[in-house]
């Protein structure tokens, strides 16, 4: 009995009429989908895992699927596989191809389960080791191990070496998707659409990390914020936002405003008879509009907001990965900003940040998400002429460059210059591993970004940078 209590999870009966099902259900619908859903692992037996592979070779060069063809492939490749007569005595005790699906569905758990031991196996080997690692780290590695056994119940993906095949059978998958209407888009759109044309036609490509750089009050958390209702209201994907600025009661308020185009200070006005003559605007229906887009963003239950001071890296990772485990996915994890979060240990500052920034990069990896990262630039900036931000200008945080598979500038002339309206921004993509660079120009209003016709206000910007008649550049 205690040898049947640790014999691994498995049920060769399913197996063998999985296999013995698919001899005879010949390339039907039914077989695709069991393809779909098993893999060579997922057999206990390492016969049938061989013979599974044969048959999804057979299929992949569009052959035929049937006792001949399969014995005849096993053969040519030398395979151990029980011969002819197992083959065939398979296929005579399959009890109803009808239920192939439901076979593969056994042989599938049983898998899991297998899966799922081995990893725990991991965790209960780590806790006894004794080695260097901490006791928050070693939780922090089972947290992890604890997500792949998650991930591999949902998605039946799992971490590790896998084969090409293997690969380019999920590649396949997520292709299908990308061009189906109703699918998975290529990628995150960030909400801006000039932008998103710019970023086209990937978009935010998932496991990507999106850093955001400027001065203060330049709009960061606007675009920041912005994203994240893009996200949840757009994609329909969670949006999870760490702010260590700003509480989460005025997070709030900037989201309504920006969703419903109503001015934040409407929630400070008292609602007098003379509110009207205060506020610029329908104080009443505005108010109502502002309320209504609240209720409808409750609703939706996509956007997270944790303002929980001096943030650090382990606790982002562990408050996404729950939100993973009850929400199936993650759109995108915005941090607000990365000199305020707790950094571990380190000769310089710089090295401490670049290990929070490889971590977020690792962590837009194992979600599939995209994490967007506000950082702070340094004053140097406004000593130069051109006061447009570079990568380099980041504070503090050198290898950001390095990490970061997208890094866009924001930059407003009129908080230098009084001639030029106060809200026109230019969004300067300065680096994209995935395509094109350049910049974007849009409007901050009311606590919201809106787009421009790009044509005409890069025309008027480059007339306002064009030195006067009879006067030569530099200005002298």
């Amino acid at each position: 009995m205690t040898d049947n209590l640790m014999q691994p999870p498995h049920s060769l009966d399913a197996e063998q009429a999985v296999i013995g099902g698919l001899m005879l259900d010949g390339g039907e619908e039914r077989t695709q989908k069991v393809m779909a859903m098993l893999k060579s692992e997922s057999f206990f037996n390492a016969s049938h895992a061989i013979i599974f592979s044969a048959i999804r070779d057979l299929l992949a060069r569009n052959k035929p699927i049937d006792l001949l063809t399969l014995s005849d492939e096993l053969e040519a490749g030398g395979k151990q596989f029980g011969g002819f007569a197992y083959l065939a005595e398979m296929a005579k005790n399959t009890p109803s191809v009808a239920n192939l699906t439901a076979y593969a569905a056994v042989v599938r758990d049983k898998a899991m389960e297998r899966y799922a031991i081995s990893k725990l196996s991991e965790a209960l080997e780590l806790l006894y080791s004794r080695n260097s690692m901490t006791a928050v780290e070693k939780l922090e590695s089972i947290t992890m191990l604890t997500t792949q056994i998650s991930d591999y119940a949902k998605t039946g993906k799992r971490r590790g070496l896998r084969s090409f095949g293997d690969v380019m059978d999920e590649w396949v998958t997520d292709l299908e998707k990308r061009f189906d209407p109703q699918g998975e888009q290529r990628g995150m759109s960030t909400g801006i659409p000039s932008l998103d044309r710019m970023l086209a036609p990937k978009g935010l490509v998932k496991g990507s990390l999106f850093v955001i750089g400027a001065r203060p009050k330049m709009g960061k958390t606007t675009l920041y914020s912005q994203m994240a209702i893009n996200c949840a209201i757009r994609e329909k994907k969670p949006a999870l936002m760490f702010s260590l600025e700003m509480p989460a009661d005025q997070i709030l308020e900037k989201l309504v405003g920006q969703k419903s185009g109503v001015n934040p200070s409407i929630f400070y006005m008292p609602a007098t008879d003379d509110a009207d003559a205060e506020y610029q605007g329908d104080y009443d229906a505005d108010f109502d509009r502002a309320i209504k887009t609240a209720n409808r963003m409750r609703e939706e239950d996509l956007l997270y907001i944790d303002d929980t001071p001096g943030l650090s890296l382990a606790h982002i990772v562990a408050e996404c990965r729950k939100v993973r485990r009850q929400k199936g996915a993650v759109g995108m994890v915005l941090v607000d900003y990365l000199t305020l979060m707790t950094a571990e240990k380190a000769d310089r500052n710089d090295l401490a940040y670049g290990m929070i920034t490889k971590g977020l990069k690792n962590l837009a990896k194992e979600l599939g998400c995209v994490v967007v990262l506000l950082t702070q630039l340094n004053r140097e900036l406004e000593k130069r002429v051109n006061k447009r931000p570079l990568p380099s200008d980041s504070r503090d945080t050198g290898q950001i460059e390095q990490d970061c598979d997208y890094w866009v500038g924001i930059h407003r002339e009129g908080a230098f210059d009084e001639t030029v309206p106060a809200g026109e921004t230019e969004l300067l993509l300065r680096l994209n591993r995935h395509g094109n660079t350049g910049t974007v120009f849009c409007l901050q209003k009311d606590g919201a970004i809106y787009d421009m016709d790009q044509m005409a206000a890069r025309t008027e910007r480059d007339a306002r940078q064009q030195p006067a008649k009879g006067q030569k550049r530099g200005g002298f």
